[in-house]
Protein backbone atom coordinates (compact mmCIF):
# COMPACT_ATOMS: atom_id res chain seq x y z
CA UNK A 1 0.00 0.00 0.00
CA UNK A 2 2.97 2.08 0.71
CA UNK A 3 4.26 1.94 -2.93
CA UNK A 4 1.44 2.75 -4.27
CA UNK A 5 0.54 5.53 -2.61
CA UNK A 6 4.41 6.83 -2.71
CA UNK A 7 3.46 6.45 -6.70
CA UNK A 8 0.43 7.89 -6.95
CA UNK A 9 2.22 11.23 -5.18
CA UNK A 10 5.01 10.81 -7.43
CA UNK A 11 2.84 10.87 -10.37
CA UNK A 12 1.16 13.79 -8.97
CA UNK A 13 3.87 16.09 -8.17
CA UNK A 14 5.50 15.07 -11.83
CA UNK A 15 2.51 16.32 -13.40
CA UNK A 16 2.24 19.33 -11.68
CA UNK A 17 5.45 20.16 -12.20
CA UNK A 18 4.48 19.66 -16.48
CA UNK A 19 1.83 21.81 -16.61
CA UNK A 20 3.23 24.44 -13.60
CA UNK A 21 3.68 27.03 -16.65
CA UNK A 22 -0.11 26.51 -17.63
CA UNK A 23 -2.58 29.28 -16.28
CA UNK A 24 -4.37 27.56 -12.93
CA UNK A 25 -7.81 27.06 -13.71
CA UNK A 26 -10.74 29.68 -12.75
CA UNK A 27 -12.48 27.09 -10.63
CA UNK A 28 -11.76 27.83 -6.90
CA UNK A 29 -11.29 24.66 -5.59
CA UNK A 30 -11.95 23.35 -1.79
CA UNK A 31 -11.19 19.92 -1.05
CA UNK A 32 -13.38 17.17 1.85
CA UNK A 33 -11.96 13.63 2.92
CA UNK A 34 -15.72 12.20 2.56
CA UNK A 35 -18.77 12.61 0.75
CA UNK A 36 -20.73 13.43 3.72
CA UNK A 37 -18.38 16.52 4.07
CA UNK A 38 -19.00 17.31 0.40
CA UNK A 39 -22.36 17.17 0.67
CA UNK A 40 -22.23 19.95 3.93
CA UNK A 41 -20.05 22.22 1.76
CA UNK A 42 -21.55 22.28 -1.43
CA UNK A 43 -24.72 23.45 0.86
CA UNK A 44 -22.76 26.08 2.11
CA UNK A 45 -20.45 27.28 -0.47
CA UNK A 46 -22.97 27.66 -3.56
CA UNK A 47 -21.18 27.92 -6.47
CA UNK A 48 -18.72 30.16 -4.99
CA UNK A 49 -15.87 27.15 -4.94
CA UNK A 50 -15.82 23.80 -6.70
CA UNK A 51 -15.81 20.99 -3.81
CA UNK A 52 -13.96 18.38 -4.30
CA UNK A 53 -13.91 15.16 -2.49
CA UNK A 54 -10.74 12.60 -1.45
CA UNK A 55 -12.38 9.05 -1.07
CA UNK A 56 -14.19 8.38 -4.23
CA UNK A 57 -17.32 6.73 -3.76
CA UNK A 58 -16.71 2.47 -3.08
CA UNK A 59 -13.39 3.11 -2.08
CA UNK A 60 -11.76 1.39 1.20
CA UNK A 61 -10.00 3.91 3.69
CA UNK A 62 -7.09 1.04 4.20
CA UNK A 63 -6.68 0.72 0.16
CA UNK A 64 -7.10 4.29 -0.98
CA UNK A 65 -4.60 6.27 -2.45
CA UNK A 66 -4.55 9.65 -4.36
CA UNK A 67 -5.10 9.83 -8.70
CA UNK A 68 -2.43 12.20 -10.17
CA UNK A 69 -5.50 14.15 -10.99
CA UNK A 70 -6.41 14.61 -7.51
CA UNK A 71 -2.77 15.67 -6.83
CA UNK A 72 -3.00 18.12 -9.98
CA UNK A 73 -6.19 19.52 -8.96
CA UNK A 74 -4.89 19.45 -5.03
CA UNK A 75 -1.91 21.71 -6.04
CA UNK A 76 -4.92 24.56 -6.68
CA UNK A 77 -6.82 23.70 -3.51
CA UNK A 78 -7.92 26.63 -1.44
CA UNK A 79 -8.29 24.99 1.99
CA UNK A 80 -8.56 21.31 2.73
CA UNK A 81 -11.35 19.98 5.31
CA UNK A 82 -10.61 17.09 6.89
CA UNK A 83 -12.56 14.73 9.70
CA UNK A 84 -8.87 15.05 12.01
CA UNK A 85 -9.16 11.02 12.95
CA UNK A 86 -9.25 8.76 9.62
CA UNK A 87 -6.26 7.22 9.03
CA UNK A 88 -5.62 7.99 5.36
CA UNK A 89 -6.36 11.64 6.16
CA UNK A 90 -3.21 11.45 8.62
CA UNK A 91 -0.81 9.84 6.00
CA UNK A 92 -1.38 12.19 3.16
CA UNK A 93 -1.86 15.65 4.31
CA UNK A 94 1.47 15.51 4.61
CA UNK A 95 2.13 14.87 1.42
CA UNK A 96 -0.72 17.43 0.21
CA UNK A 97 0.83 20.15 2.25
CA UNK A 98 4.31 19.76 0.46
CA UNK A 99 2.45 19.61 -2.78
CA UNK A 100 1.32 22.45 -2.14
CA UNK A 101 2.37 24.72 1.11
CA UNK A 102 -0.21 27.57 1.00
CA UNK A 103 -2.95 24.35 1.58
CA UNK A 104 -5.03 25.62 4.84
CA UNK A 105 -6.17 22.46 6.66
CA UNK A 106 -9.24 22.71 8.53
CA UNK A 107 -10.73 20.09 10.65
CA UNK A 108 -14.59 19.42 11.34
CA UNK A 109 -14.53 17.58 14.57
CA UNK A 110 -14.05 20.62 16.71
CA UNK A 111 -16.14 21.53 19.11
CA UNK A 112 -17.59 17.55 19.14
CA UNK A 113 -17.70 15.53 21.94
CA UNK A 114 -16.06 13.14 20.58
CA UNK A 115 -16.35 9.11 21.51
CA UNK A 116 -12.98 7.51 22.21
CA UNK A 117 -11.81 3.71 23.27
CA UNK A 118 -8.50 3.15 24.78
CA UNK A 119 -8.87 -0.03 23.41
CA UNK A 120 -9.00 1.41 19.76
CA UNK A 121 -5.22 2.85 19.85
CA UNK A 122 -3.95 0.41 17.63
CA UNK A 123 -6.60 0.45 15.11
CA UNK A 124 -5.82 2.40 11.88
CA UNK A 125 -8.94 3.72 11.59
CA UNK A 126 -9.79 5.12 14.73
CA UNK A 127 -6.46 7.09 15.36
CA UNK A 128 -6.06 8.08 19.12
CA UNK A 129 -8.81 5.80 20.14
CA UNK A 130 -11.38 8.15 18.67
CA UNK A 131 -14.20 7.40 16.73
CA UNK A 132 -14.03 9.59 13.67
CA UNK A 133 -17.52 8.96 12.32
CA UNK A 134 -18.88 12.47 13.03
CA UNK A 135 -20.76 12.77 10.40
CA UNK A 136 -23.24 9.91 11.66
CA UNK A 137 -25.53 11.65 13.70
CA UNK A 138 -27.82 15.03 12.88
CA UNK A 139 -26.71 16.81 15.87
CA UNK A 140 -22.65 16.52 15.29
CA UNK A 141 -23.70 16.95 12.22
CA UNK A 142 -24.87 20.86 12.94
CA UNK A 143 -20.78 21.15 14.52
CA UNK A 144 -19.37 20.06 11.36
CA UNK A 145 -21.40 22.55 9.51
CA UNK A 146 -20.15 25.17 11.39
CA UNK A 147 -16.76 24.36 11.41
CA UNK A 148 -16.97 24.81 7.45
CA UNK A 149 -18.65 27.53 7.42
CA UNK A 150 -15.67 29.27 9.81
CA UNK A 151 -13.21 27.61 7.69
CA UNK A 152 -14.67 29.44 4.37
CA UNK A 153 -15.62 33.00 6.11
CA UNK A 154 -11.84 32.36 7.26
CA UNK A 155 -10.48 31.67 3.39
CA UNK A 156 -12.90 33.96 1.69
CA UNK A 157 -14.34 36.52 3.98
CA UNK A 158 -15.45 38.95 1.02
CA UNK A 159 -18.57 36.11 1.02
CA UNK A 160 -19.52 35.79 5.00
CA UNK A 161 -23.07 36.78 4.16
CA UNK A 162 -23.79 34.44 1.64
CA UNK A 163 -22.37 31.43 3.85
CA UNK A 164 -23.90 32.34 6.83
CA UNK A 165 -27.14 32.53 4.80
CA UNK A 166 -26.59 28.78 3.15
CA UNK A 167 -25.71 27.93 6.40
CA UNK A 168 -28.65 28.98 7.95
CA UNK A 169 -30.85 26.70 5.63
CA UNK A 170 -28.69 24.23 5.90
CA UNK A 171 -28.68 24.23 9.87
CA UNK A 172 -33.14 24.16 9.15
CA UNK A 173 -32.83 21.00 6.92
CA UNK A 174 -30.34 19.19 9.53
CA UNK A 175 -32.80 19.97 12.15
CA UNK A 176 -35.79 18.39 10.05
CA UNK A 177 -33.66 15.00 9.69
CA UNK A 178 -33.42 15.48 13.57
CA UNK A 179 -36.70 15.71 14.40
CA UNK A 180 -37.63 12.76 11.44
CA UNK A 181 -34.98 10.53 12.90
CA UNK A 182 -36.36 10.82 17.01
CA UNK A 183 -40.27 10.66 15.53
CA UNK A 184 -38.85 7.20 13.58
CA UNK A 185 -37.21 5.58 16.56
CA UNK A 186 -39.82 5.93 18.73
CA UNK A 187 -41.15 3.06 17.55
CA UNK A 188 -38.60 1.05 17.53
CA UNK A 189 -38.83 -1.78 20.67
CA UNK A 190 -35.02 -2.42 20.92
CA UNK A 191 -32.39 -0.08 21.95
CA UNK A 192 -29.85 -2.51 20.65
CA UNK A 193 -28.48 -3.16 17.36
CA UNK A 194 -25.54 -4.96 15.38
CA UNK A 195 -23.20 -3.52 12.98
CA UNK A 196 -20.18 -4.99 11.00
CA UNK A 197 -18.14 -1.84 11.51
CA UNK A 198 -19.19 0.20 14.20
CA UNK A 199 -20.01 3.66 12.43
CA UNK A 200 -23.30 4.60 14.23
CA UNK A 201 -21.57 5.35 17.06
CA UNK A 202 -22.50 8.97 17.94
CA UNK A 203 -25.69 8.11 16.04
CA UNK A 204 -26.56 5.72 18.47
CA UNK A 205 -25.31 8.02 21.62
CA UNK A 206 -27.11 10.91 20.68
CA UNK A 207 -30.29 8.71 20.17
CA UNK A 208 -30.27 6.33 23.26
CA UNK A 209 -29.22 3.46 21.48
CA UNK A 210 -26.04 1.23 21.58
CA UNK A 211 -24.35 -0.13 18.49
CA UNK A 212 -23.15 -3.61 18.74
CA UNK A 213 -19.98 -4.03 16.43
CA UNK A 214 -18.91 -7.57 14.59
CA UNK A 215 -15.68 -5.66 13.81
CA UNK A 216 -13.24 -6.23 17.07
CA UNK A 217 -10.88 -3.76 17.47
CA UNK A 218 -10.56 -3.13 13.67
CA UNK A 219 -9.96 -6.55 12.98
CA UNK A 220 -12.21 -9.72 11.85
CA UNK A 221 -14.63 -11.37 14.95
CA UNK A 222 -12.97 -14.39 16.47
CA UNK A 223 -15.49 -17.22 17.07
CA UNK A 224 -15.74 -16.21 20.75
CA UNK A 225 -16.84 -12.87 20.09
CA UNK A 226 -19.14 -13.51 17.38
CA UNK A 227 -20.87 -16.48 20.11
CA UNK A 228 -21.23 -13.76 22.71
CA UNK A 229 -23.06 -11.47 19.80
CA UNK A 230 -25.57 -14.04 18.82
CA UNK A 231 -25.99 -14.91 23.07
CA UNK A 232 -26.87 -11.10 23.11
CA UNK A 233 -28.98 -10.87 20.22
CA UNK A 234 -31.43 -13.71 21.82
CA UNK A 235 -31.66 -12.42 25.02
CA UNK A 236 -32.18 -8.78 23.74
CA UNK A 237 -34.27 -9.89 20.54
CA UNK A 238 -32.59 -7.63 18.32
CA UNK A 239 -33.60 -8.65 14.80
CA UNK A 240 -31.61 -5.83 12.67
CA UNK A 241 -27.91 -6.69 11.50
CA UNK A 242 -26.44 -3.57 9.54
CA UNK A 243 -23.97 -4.23 7.12
CA UNK A 244 -21.90 -1.23 4.93
CA UNK A 245 -21.53 -2.18 1.48
CA UNK A 246 -18.05 -2.52 1.38
CA UNK A 247 -17.29 -5.00 3.86
CA UNK A 248 -18.43 -8.99 3.55
CA UNK A 249 -21.14 -10.34 4.86
CA UNK A 250 -20.09 -13.40 6.08
CA UNK A 251 -19.86 -12.92 9.47
CA UNK A 252 -23.48 -10.88 9.80
CA UNK A 253 -24.99 -13.81 7.67
CA UNK A 254 -23.72 -16.13 10.49
CA UNK A 255 -25.34 -14.18 13.16
CA UNK A 256 -28.70 -13.22 11.27
CA UNK A 257 -28.98 -17.19 10.63
CA UNK A 258 -28.48 -18.30 14.18
CA UNK A 259 -30.52 -15.83 15.66
CA UNK A 260 -33.75 -15.29 13.14
CA UNK A 261 -32.43 -11.25 12.61
CA UNK A 262 -32.59 -9.73 9.19
CA UNK A 263 -29.40 -8.44 7.10
CA UNK A 264 -29.77 -4.41 6.20
CA UNK A 265 -27.64 -2.74 4.20
CA UNK A 266 -26.55 0.85 4.84
CA UNK A 267 -24.14 3.54 3.60
CA UNK A 268 -23.23 5.97 5.98
CA UNK A 269 -20.69 7.75 3.26
CA UNK A 270 -23.48 7.85 0.76
CA UNK A 271 -23.49 11.88 -0.43
CA UNK A 272 -26.70 12.14 0.02
CA UNK A 273 -26.96 12.99 3.85
CA UNK A 274 -30.35 13.36 4.72
CA UNK A 275 -31.93 10.78 3.13
CA UNK A 276 -29.31 8.31 4.52
CA UNK A 277 -30.14 9.56 7.54
CA UNK A 278 -33.44 9.11 7.08
CA UNK A 279 -33.02 5.57 5.97
CA UNK A 280 -31.14 4.10 8.93
CA UNK A 281 -33.72 5.52 11.47
CA UNK A 282 -36.60 4.16 9.24
CA UNK A 283 -34.55 0.28 8.97
CA UNK A 284 -34.04 0.15 13.10
CA UNK A 285 -37.48 1.18 13.30
CA UNK A 286 -38.96 -1.48 11.14
CA UNK A 287 -36.67 -4.35 11.99
CA UNK A 288 -36.83 -3.67 15.84
CA UNK A 289 -40.62 -3.80 16.35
Amino acid sequence: MKRSIFLSLLVGIILIGCFSGAPKSKDKIIFVSILPLKYFADKIVGGSYKVEVTLPPGAGEETYSPTPKQMMMLGQASAYFSIGYLGFEQSLLENFKSTNPDLQVFVTSKRIDLIKDENQNSDPIHLQGVDPHIWSSPKTARLIALNIYDGMVQIDPSSSDTYRKNLDILLTEISRVDSTVTKLLTKATSKKFIIFHPALGYFARDYGLEQLSIEFEGKVPSPKHLQSLIETAKSENIKCVLIQKEFDQENAVIIAKETGSKIVQIDPLDYNWPEQMISIAEKLSNTQQ
